[in-house]
């Protein structure tokens, strides 16, 4: 499975250096938020759950980007980058250690809310309402039932919804064997290639 995942350059200093790269969680941004605790503790469980299971000394998983605009397509580099200078490390990763989830609906478990099923404005407020009736531990319940949708990947268009448009992928390890390409994004520069198995 090809994926894409954008990193600090560090990251592919350390890939070189190292062989290999994976999450430290004290020096991740995200984890310092309570959300994004909660969020990715979910997120590893379903990981665990499906039977890809972290190497050793392994906590958190990395993320990376399988689908844009509905195609099969690398990150478009006009995006906001996170940093002065970082990588698009584009990989060939068996696809039994990934799990794709929809990006958009990750949104629900970032945030806490209940997924529902919703297929117009009428049904999503009496789907709402019948939510907010249920007792708190029934709805706790329910809404972590809910967010197993994130992981329908089909593709999608309605009226009131769609899916699978960005996918995103969370796996435990990056190894330099895996490299395929890797783009250098520094700020005020010209994305260039800095690597290319072929």
């Amino acid at each position: 499975m090809i994926i894409w995942t954008i990193q600090p350059y560090s990251v592919y200093q350390q890939l070189k250096s190292k062989g290999q790269f994976y999450c430290d969680p004290e020096k991740s941004e995200n984890l310092k938020e309570n959300n994004f605790q909660v969020a990715y503790n979910w997120m590893i469980k379903q990981m665990k759950r499906r039977k890809i299971l972290p190497p050793k000394d392994v906590k958190v998983p990395l993320w990376a980007w399988y689908r844009r605009d509905y195609k099969h397509v690398r990150p478009d580099f006009r995006w906001i980058r996170d940093s002065e200078i970082e990588v698009c490390i584009e990989i060939n990763i068996p696809e039994e250690k990934v799990l794709l989830s929809d990006f958009e609906a990750w949104h629900f478990v970032l945030n806490d809310w209940y997924y529902s099923l919703a297929k117009s404005e009428q049904e999503w407020e009496r789907l709402e309402k019948k939510f907010d009736s249920l007792p708190e531990r029934k709805q706790k319940q329910v809404k972590e039932k809910s967010w197993q949708r994130i992981f329908d990947t089909d593709i999608r268009h309605g009226e009131w919804t769609s899916n699978g448009e960005t996918i995103q992928a969370c796996f435990w390890m990056l190894e330099i064997n895996q490299i395929r390409r890797v783009w250098l994004l520094k700020k005020g520069e010209k994305v260039r290639e800095i690597y290319s198995i072929n």
